[in-house]
Parts: C-alpha cells; structure tokens; sequence
C-alpha cells in the first residue's frame, strides 16, 4: 500500500497552482497512512486505545521503517491520536522526494511578490494522478460496502480536506457526504469467509475420515486466523482515521488548515 500515503498527497497538489492545497493537515494524514500499512503489514495492533509493536523487523520502506522505530522505541505503547497528531519532522518533504525521483512531480522554484522565495510543485506524471483520482472516485461516487484499503483511503482523503478540495460545488455534495461518513466508521469491510460450507462429520457417528477432518478443521482454524487479522486491521485502520480527524482538525485550528498555501 505504498500508495496510499503517495496518493493522498499527490491529490493534495493544485494544477493550478502547484500549492499543496492540504497544508497543515496532509502530514496527520501521512502519519495516518504508514499506521494503516503498518497494520497491514503486521507489524502493530491496536488494543486498549494502544499502538502496539507485534514485529520490529525492517518493513524495507524507509518512511515505514522510520515510523515503526518511532513506535517501538516509546516506553509504553503511544495513543494513535498522539503519535498522529505529532507528525514526523520533514514527513511531507520526504513524501515529495520520493515522488519526485520517480518523476511524478516536479520542484518549480520561485518568488511570490518577487521577494519571497516559494516553492510550487508541479505534476510530471498526470497518469498517476488521474488513477488515483479515479480510485478515490470510485469510493466517493459510490453507496456500497467496501474494503478496508479503500476506507482507509476515503477516511484519511476527508481528514486531509481532499473531499472540500476536490469535489466543490452542490453537485458534489454527496461525495463530500460520502467520505465524511466513511471517516465517522460507516463502511463495512470485506467478508472473510469464517468456515467451510459444511460443518464437519462427527468421526464418533461414523462420519468423515480423519484426513478429511483435520482438513476441515485446518480450513476453519485458518479462517478464523484470518478473521481476526482482517478485524485487527479494522481497528487500526478506525484508530488512524480517527487520530488524523482529530489532527488535522486541531491544526485547522491553529491557522494551518490548508487551502492555497504553498509548500515553502
């Protein structure tokens, strides 16, 4: 899900006018986004309104490994809404370095006023950035059930202010409307099936092999693995919404909200 973080700024970013259109909110939404593929990737839980570190092994993505050493270094497992809300130091610029080098955006230097020194950004790569106009798109335009990547997208898009940035105007009322209760916990995820069509024969009753009852059971017990990592995943994926909602609310507060500002 290298994307999700990528894509949520790339979509922050003005054709216009080369302004990061989310500044002061984009970075508890990228904070938000490595917490969700942290979980997908297994290497922390929520519980207790805790971040818990399952695995400290290299995720071999840098910005994730920075965020899973942040985690695991802290005493006692930090609160989502704390760790979201005290974004990474350059989190944003390493974000734009890392899509400039894979020429999808390019640094334009100049002045605002002729004297003070501003930097625009301006996308190299339109194709990228329609995909994932698309991909947000079809969750916004949309009134079905969906899976836990495309909630995370749609919440931490609405936490950032992409729904105001994106979908303006009356007509597009019920996408904003849309994302904004993804990001309140109306989705649903995807089904994992929880056991096999039948439920086994009792061996005692003179029912199936012994072969096939280990396989049954083997079935069900991997299922119900899957079951609770998927739910797992649920939970961080609600904990990260949440904590950049409230993030990006507290900066919009404190006159960082966005909307027209360069990224200096």
């Amino acid at each position: 899900m290298a994307w999700l973080g990528e894509d949520l700024l790339l979509l922050s970013v003005s054709a216009a006018t080369g302004w990061i259109e989310t500044a002061g909110r984009i970075e508890a939404g990228l904070m938000g986004s490595e917490l969700v593929r942290l979980a997908v990737a297994g290497r922390i839980a929520i519980a207790a309104d805790r971040v818990i570190v399952q695995d400290r092994s290299p995720c071999g993505d840098a910005a994730l490994d920075l965020a899973l050493d942040s985690l695991a270094r802290a005493r006692r497992g930090v609160r989502p809404r704390s760790w979201v809300g005290h974004p990474r130091t350059g989190i944003c610029d390493a974000y734009l370095a890392r899509l400039e080098a894979a020429g999808v955006v390019r640094m334009e230097r100049g002045t605002r006023l002729g004297i003070f020194p501003v930097v625009r950004w301006r996308i190299a790569d339109p194709a990228r950035v329609a995909h994932a106009r698309a991909r947000l798109d079809a969750i916004a335009r949309s009134g079905g059930p969906l899976e836990a990547t495309q909630a995370a997208f749609a919440g931490l898009a609405h936490a950032v202010g992409l729904g105001g940035f994106l979908y303006r105007g009356r007509e597009n009322r019920q996408a904003r409307e849309r994302l904004k209760a993804i990001a309140s916990g109306e989705w649903t995820a995807a089904a994992v099936s929880a056991a096999p069509d039948q439920a086994p024969a009792d061996p005692l009753a003179g029912g199936a092999p012994a072969a096939t009852d280990r396989a049954v059971t083997h079935a069900a017990h991997q299922a119900g693995v899957e079951a609770a990592t998927a739910a797992a995943i649920d939970a961080s994926i609600a904990a990260a919404i949440h904590a950049s909602v409230a993030a990006a609310h507290n900066a919009a507060g404190h006159g960082g909200g966005g909307g027209g500002h360069g990224h200096h």
